[in-house]
Parts: C-alpha cells; sequence; structure tokens
C-alpha cells in the first residue's frame, strides 16, 4: 500500500471512528463495484471498543466489519469516501435550495465537486449526479 492509500485509509478510519462516537449519519461509497450506502448511521461498536481498550489487532478486526445501525457492514479498506451528514439526512427542500455555484469549485487540481460527486456516487445520468451534488454541498 503506497503513502496515498495509507493516508486516504487513515483518513477514512479516523472519520469512522468519530461517527461512531454519536452513531453519526453519513454515506459511504466504495472503491468495489458495490452500491454506496445512503444516510446510514455507524454503530457504536468501534468507539465501544476503543473505550475498552481495545488492542490493535482487535480494533484492525473491528474496522474489517465496520457496522451500522441498519445492519449493513463493511471493511473500511474498501471504502472511497465518507460524506458525514451532520444535520441528518437531506430533506427535498433542503437539497433544492442548495445552491449549485459551488459545485464548480475544485476539489483536487482539475476535478471539480459535480465531477467528484459524479464519480463517488457511480450516477449514470444528469439528474442523478445533479441530486448528489446537491446531496454533498447540502453535508
Amino acid at each position: 500500500m503506497n503513502e496515498e492509500a495509507r493516508g486516504a485509509l487513515r483518513h477514512n478510519m479516523e472519520t469512522i471512528q468519530k461517527l461512531s462516537q454519536f452513531e453519526g449519519m453519513c454515506d459511504v461509497t466504495f472503491r468495489t463495484d458495490r452500491p454506496p450506502l445512503m444516510g446510514v448511521r455507524i454503530s457504536a461498536q468501534i468507539n465501544s471498543a476503543l473505550m475498552y481498550g481495545a488492542g490493535a489487532a482487535r480494533m484492525l478486526e473491528e474496522y474489517k466489519h465496520v457496522r451500522t445501525k441498519g445492519g449493513d457492514t463493511f471493511n473500511v479498506e474498501d471504502v472511497w469516501v465518507i460524506v458525514p451528514l451532520p444535520d441528518g439526512e437531506p430533506t427535498d427542500a433542503s437539497l433544492a435550495s442548495v445552491d449549485l455555484a459551488d459545485g464548480n469549485a475544485e476539489v483536487a487540481p482539475g476535478v471539480s465537486m459535480r465531477q467528484m460527486a459524479r464519480e463517488i456516487y457511480r450516477c449514470t445520468n444528469d439528474v442523478d449526479a445533479e441530486r448528489m451534488l446537491r446531496r454533498v454541498l447540502a453535508a
């Protein structure tokens, strides 16, 4: 695993740990063909393991089987992007009121927020791409 991949993995692990503290809501997208998990709450399992002094080997196992409150599980190594939803699931009204101008901002050299949303949510048409851009911007 190269340094960039290790940095991304570390970031995702930290994000999951923070979300686990409060069973925070998020979208989770994957590097594989797995569809995104939308509006899920990360269970308290990671936080509990840390609070009770789980060692490194146990924590690695926990991160291989991250659970959501709805019962889905995933391996943090498969995660591409986590989009925290601190205000919960966006409503249709909040999505409709999002200013799309920020969608043109670059999040990486040559990559706009709009393009990133299209790619991470694997949108197949412009309607879905705009809906996912609104979702990211609302977050």
